[in-house]
């Protein structure tokens, strides 16, 4: 689940990090030295960062949007712009992503997009390439669905 939540704060344009089978002493180091905010589901973890001079959220819930909007909240952060936006980033490695001319991409994408899609981003460090079809659709109305729930 962390993982979903990373790829949709990355999206959404927050500079996130995401580790899976890292050691709790290495993630509240490097939350430390990276002045990032550690946000787990692990309890035990938490108690760690909690003793420590790392800030950390505990996430309270399994449901996926709830989380999200505790994150937000927390964070006081009261609106999410729709993506693309100028801080969304690469859900692979948290890269920049930038807007590009479509005859200048460096990775092929497929014809029929190609032919539709004027808008296409790539990613400035893993070139990972993007572009606006209904999963940008499907983002959207999740972050109406947490403007609307950060907005109560």
């Amino acid at each position: 689940m962390g993982g979903n939540i990373a790829k949709k704060l990355r999206i959404m344009g927050f500079d996130t990090e995401f580790w899976l089978d890292a050691s709790d002493a290495f993630l509240i180091e490097r939350s430390y030295h990276e002045h990032m905010l550690l946000v787990t589901r692990d309890r035990g973890l938490y108690l760690r960062v909690s003793k420590s001079s790392t800030k950390g959220l505990l996430l309270p819930d399994e449901d996926e949007v709830k989380n999200l909007v505790f994150i937000l909240e927390r964070c006081d952060i009261k609106h999410i712009n729709p993506v693309p936006n100028l801080n969304t980033r690469c859900t692979i490695c948290n890269g920049n992503i930038k807007k590009l001319d479509k005859t200048r991409l460096s990775n092929p994408i497929p014809k029929k997009v190609y032919e539709k899609i004027n808008a296409i981003y790539e990613c400035s460090k893993c070139s990972k390439v993007y572009w606006e079809g209904t999963h940008v659709e499907n983002i959207n109305k999740l972050i109406d669905n947490i403007n609307r729930l950060l907005g109560r």
